[in-house]
């Protein structure tokens, strides 16, 4: 007995629940899903803490769906990307003027997939909404089109490919690349993308922020430009999944040919020193994967439920979960 009572302790899944349970108590997040992944099986899901504060307090689950925020990058306009150009339809050199003509720029596909394109990181929803209205009074464009058009005529912080600069612009922008070879929103490409609450499934959805106006974010993308500009669908954020949703996704990528995750540029996601493959989300969503050892390493959160706070917690959180469960 003393010697499984050792080896639990010694457990890196023991430590992982002490580490997300400390959290929990020190407030720092709601709850969380963590997930991990091993040659295509899920080794290890639990669920911690609450899905929801307020209103009423609800228990976090397995299944819970997620905002995954900038998570939606690789995983949505990232993965239709990936699919263009795995057929031929689409190629990481191509200039974005070649379909976006409005583009005034250089920059190349690979450019908006690296954040290399010098576009500006973000822009400001509000004010954005506001001169859209006072232009258009009858509507006579899209919200998406002006804001697209926006983007195309906006000044450059840089040159293509002088400076990196990460920004929600690079992948609004690829959108409207994949929409315009496809002729199809990216909601239809991404299933997981939901332009509008649907009651029966929102109660499985885990909330985000509490709007100044006391409106709970629930179902509805949590990022301004996504929600306001895009209206739900957009290449920045957007995307609902459950830890098991991911897993799934992280192994369809773990299983792709190298050479074809190289080209697409590993399909937005960052490259780390160790080799492994990293994206992370505002709300409170990361994903690490190991493509050499097939493993991956999911975590889920709602940190900004019920009210946004500092992120710098969370990133020292996601560090040392990482180290715990690294593979070796």
């Amino acid at each position: 007995m003393k010697t499984l009572l050792l080896l639990a302790l010694l457990s890196p899944w023991y430590h992982a629940d002490s580490l997300l349970n400390k959290a929990l108590n020190d407030s720092l997040i709601p709850g969380a899903v963590l997930c991990v992944v091993e040659a295509d099986t899920i080794q290890y899901i639990r669920a911690y803490g609450q899905c929801a504060l307020v209103p009423e307090r609800e228990t976090m689950t397995t299944t819970t769906i997620f905002d995954l925020a900038s998570v939606s990058k690789p995983i949505g306009a990232g993965t239709a990307a990936l699919q263009l150009i795995q057929a031929g339809r689409l190629h990481a050199d191509d200039p974005v003027r070649k379909y976006l003509p409005a583009f005034d720029s250089e920059a190349t596909i690979r450019h908006l997939m690296t954040h290399t394109s010098g576009l500006p990181p973000y822009m400001n929803a509000r004010r954005l909404d506001s001169i859209y209205n006072a232009r258009n009074p009858e509507h006579t464009i899209t919200r998406q089109a002006f804001f697209i058009d926006t983007i195309c005529r906006c000044q450059r912080q840089s040159a293509p490919g002088e400076k990196y600069t990460y920004s929600c612009l690079n992948f609004i922008t690829l959108q409207a690349v994949v929409e315009t070879i496809t002729g199809q929103s990216l909601h239809a490409l991404r299933p997981y993308y939901r332009p509008l609450p649907i009651a029966s499934i929102d109660t499985f959805i885990a909330p985000t922020e509490i709007l100044p106006d006391g409106h709970i974010l629930r179902g509805e993308v949590h990022d301004p430009l996504a929600r306001v500009m895009m209206e739900g669908v957009s290449g920045n954020a957007g995307v609902f999944m459950s830890a098991e949703q991911v897993a799934e996704w992280c192994c369809w990528l773990m299983n792709l040919p190298d050479s074809v995750r190289t080209q697409a540029c590993n399909a937005g996601l960052w490259t780390d020193k160790d080799g492994s493959l990293n994206h992370t989300g505002y709300t409170g969503t990361s994903i690490r994967l190991y493509p050499a050892q097939h493993r991956a390493i999911i975590l889920l959160t709602n940190r900004v439920h019920p009210h946004d706070t500092d992120n710098a917690p969370i990133a020292a959180l996601r560090r040392e979960l990482y180290r715990l469960l690294r593979v070796r």
